[in-house]
């Protein structure tokens, strides 16, 4: 199903995701301010230490809002990660939403960047493989198109131990016909 009315949830989510964003970044100076005490008390932060890890594979679980329709799924996927640095990593996603929800699978490629430990910001490029319903002559067939879409992230990390994470994450998926909004946990190893 197509709509015409994705412009106003286009506006209402990106501001959404703007104040939160926002948010985010007004609470970094107290998190960097943290590590400048820890740091004079001889305390290491991890963008200071060399990379232990530089491939990472995440697994993802969490929920899909289809925010035109109100639908809401479940979702879940895998993504590998190379970081070139302690502020920049890129890598691909895959995920799977298992309901009725017009999309089924997302692969993207993406960058991350950490301006302050354990807070990232992502922004990624892709498909999106929906379900969409054709009428011919007195049957609805479902068929399955590609579109493209733009992904922008934030996550905070937890580190776990060394090359483990956990980290909720919150993400505004824009296509050209709709706004997703994806969140959930992301749990990642170190290789």
């Amino acid at each position: 199903m197509r709509t015409s009315a994705g412009a106003p949830v286009l506006k209402h989510s990106l501001s959404r995701f703007v104040l939160l964003a926002g948010a985010v970044l007004c609470a970094a100076p107290a998190v960097s301010a943290q590590e400048a005490e820890q740091a004079a008390e001889g305390e290491h932060s991890a963008h200071s230490e060399e990379l232990v890890y530089r491939h990472f594979v995440s697994f993802f679980g969490g929920l899909s809002t289809y925010t035109d329709a109100g639908e809401t799924g479940g979702a879940m996927g895998i993504s590998y990660a190379y970081k070139f640095s302690h502020m920049w990593s890129a890598g691909l996603k895959l995920e799977y939403v298992t309901s009725s929800i017009e999309r089924d699978i997302v692969g993207l490629l993406g960058v991350t960047f950490e301006p302050v430990d354990r807070l990232e910001f992502g922004v990624g490029f892709g498909a999106e493989q929906v379900s969409v319903d054709v009428i011919e002559e007195e049957d609805i067939l479902a068929e399955r198109e590609w579109e493209g879409l733009l992904r922008l992230g934030v996550a905070y990390v937890f580190r776990l131990r060394e090359g483990v994470s956990l980290s909720p994450e919150f993400n505004t998926d824009i296509s050209s016909t709709r706004v997703t909004l994806v969140y959930g946990l992301v749990f990642s190893v170190g290789l």
